[in-house]
């Protein structure tokens, strides 16, 4: 974990990698208007589905359900469970995908579940949520604590225990979801408390919520408001669609009482060239001041979701393995050898390359 408490490492960071560089000047040029909700939402659709039908699936059994939210609304989940559930029980993986609060699924996250299935023995679950414009703020947060808390009521009749582990996790705004779930987890309790919590991408400030301490600290919204895929207008066009309230607890983790210090080991991911890149690091550092122990990977010079819009890059191969290996520490168990070997090996295969625009709506 490096060390990226000077402005002048953390404005390196935006460098761009030279396999982006090459990439970027292949790729074919966005022409004619910007395409709409629904078409980047089948696009989105489409991409994950494509990786869900084509990825391995290590023998996991799966099915679909659907959990009741508070105002009657069934959502839909996706479990997966070990083959041969470990004698000492198995713990509990809940996931939010990305998708800017407007787009994405619950298959996006399948080969992370499919792997902590396989490789650790977890019962893994891939949660949904109500996407904006339909459903502005607070509908996203408050899905998410009514599915984690149903999770926490009923894991076992999904075969899942939860007292030998239960990590909370997503990527972007399902990160941003993971985050302030883990955070209202401290003040209104889970029948299972979390033990630990994976914060991928995710987006977590505004300018006016950075604490004095870390001030020094925040630079990507400017520095990195034209970077290819997410940039400073994408964020604008989010905000208009998803109308927070960014003085809530329920955006921000910053607007809690509550501090940090309760909540569980922690693992947090990064990308040099976001405009979210800060949003990490900040939180991170200030969860590590806390008291909580962490585990930070940054990954320099590619942007937002780098591993999706371009999943051939040396750095999304790394961002994969760095995933499977923190997920074990996250779940204080070690991987299976012979699984681990069969993770590397589709690692040959050549992934689909959706565009960078479709990737990052």
């Amino acid at each position: 974990m490096g060390d990226y408490n000077t402005e002048e490492a953390i404005l390196g960071l935006s460098a761009i990698d030279p396999e982006v560089t090459q990439l970027l000047k292949n790729a074919t040029p966005q022409t004619g208007e910007p395409p709409s909700i629904e078409q980047i939402r089948q696009n989105m659709a489409d991409s994950e589905r494509q990786r869900y039908e084509a990825g391995p699936t290590f023998g996991v059994p799966e099915s679909v359900m659907t959990i009741p939210m508070r105002d009657g609304h069934e959502s839909g989940i996706r479990v997966f469970k070990p083959a041969t559930p470990p004698a000492s029980g198995s713990p509990l993986v809940a996931l939010f995908f990305g998708g800017g609060f407007v787009t994405g699924s619950n298959l996006q996250l399948a080969p992370v579940a499919r792997i902590a299935a396989a490789l650790y023995g977890a019962t893994a679950v891939t949660l949904s949520y109500r996407r904006a414009p339909e459903h502005k703020f607070p509908t996203a947060p408050n899905d998410a604590w009514d599915s984690v808390k149903w999770l926490a009521e009923n894991a076992s009749s999904l075969g899942a225990d939860p007292s030998v582990g239960f990590v909370l996790g997503g990527i972007s705004a399902g990160g941003c979801l993971s985050i302030v779930t883990a955070q209202r987890a401290m003040k209104e309790k889970l029948a299972s408390p979390l033990t630990g919590l994976w914060a991928c991408i995710p987006v977590t400030l505004e300018s006016d919520l950075v604490p004095d301490a870390y001030k020094h600290m925040w630079h990507s919204r400017t520095q990195n408001e034209n970077a290819p895929g997410l940039d400073g207008k994408a964020i604008g066009h989010i905000r208009a669609l998803y109308k927070p309230d960014t003085a809530s607890e329920d955006y921000s983790p910053f607007n809690s009482e509550l501090g940090f210090s309760g909540l569980p080991p922690t693992y947090v991911q990064v990308c040099g060239l976001d405009p979210l890149r800060d949003d990490g690091l900040i939180y991170e550092r200030a969860l590590r001041d806390q008291g909580v122990p962490t585990k930070l990977d940054v990954y320099p010079g590619v942007p937002h979701a780098h591993f999706g819009a371009f999943p051939q890059l040396k750095q999304s191969k790394k961002f994969r393995a760095d995933t499977t290996a923190e997920m074990g520490w996250l779940l204080g168990r070690q991987p299976d050898g012979e699984l681990m070997k069969q993770i590397a090996a589709a690692e040959t295969a050549s992934p689909a390359e959706p565009s960078l625009k479709t990737a990052n709506a």
